[in-house]
C-alpha cells in the first residue's frame, strides 16, 4: 500500500494512511504540468521555454471512532508548524538495496547471507494551505486539505569520501546517514536517473586552505568554484543549492554557521552546482593537502513519481 505523512519543522512525522484512526484519500495533483512557450516558425514551431507549475495536492483525511474530533484538532495544530515535507513512498515503488548481511553459524545451525531491500520514498517540501473540515458519516470526521509544494518530488541520496583521513568514527560530533563512495580520493560521484537538474550540498571537511570543488558532469567539467581562505580541522565547508537564497557557510563541528564565506568565493567562477542526468562527478583540491574529506548530500528532483 501507497504510503504519505507529513513532517513538521521539527522532525516530527504524522501518518496519514493509518487505516481507522487518520487515513488520506481521493488525491490529485500527484502528476506534473509544465508552463512552456513557443515560437512560430512559419508553419513550424520552436520550443522557447519549458519550466514546471508550481503544484496543489488535494486529498481527503478520514478520522474515525469518537476520537476523532480530537484527532482532527491535533492535525490541524501540527499543520501549522510549517514549512512541511509531504512524504511519500509508492505502492510500486522500486526497491533499492540498502544492506547485505554476512551469513553466520548460530548453534550449529546455517544461516544463509541475504539481502535489505525498501521501497524508495520521495519527498516534496511546501505548507498546508488549506483545511476544510466535514463531519463525514457517522463516528467519522472528514477534512479536504490543500498541500501547496515548494519543490518538485526529490529522493536524498549521500555520499561521503574522507580521502585517507582518520575519522576513528567519532572525530566529527554532527551525524549523517551517509554510506562510504567507491571513488578515488577527494571525490564522490552520484549517478543521476533524473532529467530535472537536482540542487546538493557539497561539503569539505577542514583542515583545507583555499579549497577548490570542481563539477564533472558524464566526464565533462560543467562547474567549479573556489574559496580564497582556510577552514579549520573540525570545520566543514558547505555550498548549498538545496535552500533559497543559495549558501556557502562554514560550520563547525556542533553543526552552528560560524561565517558566511559567500563574499570569499571566487565570483569568476559558477560555484553552485546543480546535478544532471548520468554521471556527476565532484572533486575537491586545496593548496596545502593531498587528502580532503568531501561529501554529497543531493535532492534528486523529479517531476512526477
Amino acid at each position: 500500500m501507497r504510503k504519505f505523512s507529513l513532517i513538521d519543522k521539527d522532525g516530527t512525522s504524522y501518518d496519514v494512511t493509518v487505516k481507522d484512526k487518520a487515513f488520506l484519500y481521493g488525491i490529485t495533483g500527484l502528476g506534473f504540468e509544465d508552463e512552456t512557450g513557443f515560437v512560430r516558425v512559419k508553419e513550424r514551431f520552436a520550443l522557447a521555454s519549458k519550466k514546471l507549475t508550481q503544484t496543489k495536492i488535494v486529498g481527503t483525511v478520514k478520522f474515525w471512532q469518537k476520537g476523532a474530533e480530537t484527532q482532527y484538532f491535533d492535525f490541524a495544530q501540527f499543520c501549522q508548524n510549517g514549512p512541511l515535507k509531504l512524504r511519500f513512498s509508492p505502492k510500486s515503488g522500486r526497491k533499492t538495496k540498502s544492506s547485505f548481511e554476512h551469513g553466520y553459524v548460530e548453534n550449529r545451525t546455517l544461516f544463509l547471507p541475504y539481502e535489505y531491500t525498501y521501497s524508495e520514498v520521495f519527498y516534496r517540501d511546501g505548507y498546508v494551505t488549506k483545511i476544510e473540515r466535514s463531519d463525514g458519516v457517522g463516528n467519522c470526521l472528514e477534512a479536504n486539505i490543500e498541500f501547496t509544494a515548494e519543490t518538485p518530488w526529490y529522493k536524498s541520496v549521500t555520499e561521503y569520501n574522507y580521502g585517507g583521513q582518520s575519522t576513528g568514527g567519532k572525530r566529527y560530533d554532527y551525524t549523517y546517514s551517509y554510506r562510504y563512495a567507491n571513488s578515488t580520493n577527494n571525490e564522490v560521484t552520484i549517478e543521476s536517473d533524473s532529467w530535472q537538474e537536482s540542487p546538493a550540498k557539497v561539503i569539505i571537511i577542514g583542515p583545507v586552505t583555499n579549497p577548490v570543488w570542481r563539477h564533472y558532469l558524464n566526464d565533462v567539467l560543467i562547474a567549479s568554484g573556489q574559496i580564497n581562505g582556510s577552514v579549520i580541522s573540525g570545520h566543514r565547508l558547505v555550498i548549498d543549492t538545496t535552500t533559497i537564497p543559495y549558501s556557502i557557510l562554514e560550520y563547525n563541528s556542533k553543526g552552528e554557521v560560524v561565517a558566511d564565506l559567500y563574499q570569499s568565493s571566487d565570483f569568476s567562477t559558477e560555484r553552485f552546482i546543480r546535478l544532471g542526468h548520468g554521471k556527476n562527478r565532484i572533486v575537491a583540491s586545496a593548496t596545502d593537502v593531498n587528502k580532503i574529506g568531501i561529501g554529497v548530500e543531493a535532492q534528486l528532483e523529479y517531476a512526477t513519481v
